[in-house]
């Protein structure tokens, strides 16, 4: 029977100590350099959520659950948190989105195989074409469920995000309208940025970083 729950855990070893060690390491680099970057119309790239989507990916819920509490702590702390004078917005805006991720981690896939072998290099290069994209068909379609989490993600960070934006962009929404339609569509815009590029990297990160993986674990 196909597994759609993964709930087991194993003993924590050094090698996990070094692996969640080096996911938070990029989560907090990325989370930085976000910061302290000037995005045009409110649109930012929530790129250091990645790492923790592959710790998710290949680990399980507890390891991931130590990452992101202790990266969600780290992070209120640095300077380029601009929620830190309003703690219930931090919350919103990214706790509870870093704790989402430990939650995914229950139901995403942990397998990653070829469905296809690699294409003849004596191919002509529209039949290289058709083979590359039957190749890439078959992996989606095998990766419905890693899809249908990370979009379900999406839209519970937006929520999140949102009630948040209510605190924080309060004070900047336009006179006669209202924060929460404010907040709403600020959000709307970059989660959606952030579903693409999600949907984009993850899986195809996790994917190639397979053979790393079975060398580790």
């Amino acid at each position: 029977m196909k597994r759609y729950f993964y709930l087991s855990i194993k003993k924590i070893t050094t090698k996990d100590i070094a692996v969640m060690g080096l996911m938070l390491s990029l989560y907090l680099v990325l989370n930085l350099i976000a910061g302290y970057s000037i995005p045009p119309f409110f649109i930012t790239l929530n790129l250091q959520f990645i790492p923790l989507f592959v710790l998710a990916c290949y680990t399980d819920w507890l390891r991931t659950l130590i990452v992101v509490f202790l990266a969600g702590i780290i992070a209120f702390f640095m300077p380029a948190n601009y929620d830190s004078a309003i703690p219930l917005a931090y919350l919103f805006d990214y706790f509870i989105p870093l704790l989402l991720v430990a939650l995914c981690s229950v139901f995403i896939p942990r397998e990653y195989k070829q469905y296809l072998e690699k294409a003849n290099v004596n191919l002509k290069f529209w039949d290289r074409v058709k083979f590359n994209v039957k190749r890439i068909s078959l992996w989606i379609l095998n990766r419905w469920v890693f899809i249908l989490v990370i979009i379900i993600y999406s839209f519970l960070g937006f929520w999140s995000k949102t009630f948040a934006g209510v605190l924080f962009y309060g004070q900047y929404a336009p006179e006669g309208q209202g924060v929460w339609i404010y907040s709403m569509s600020v959000n709307a815009v970059n989660s959606v940025f952030d579903l693409l590029l999600y949907l984009i990297t993850i899986p195809i990160i996790c994917y190639t970083l397979t053979p790393l993986k079975n060398k580790i674990y």
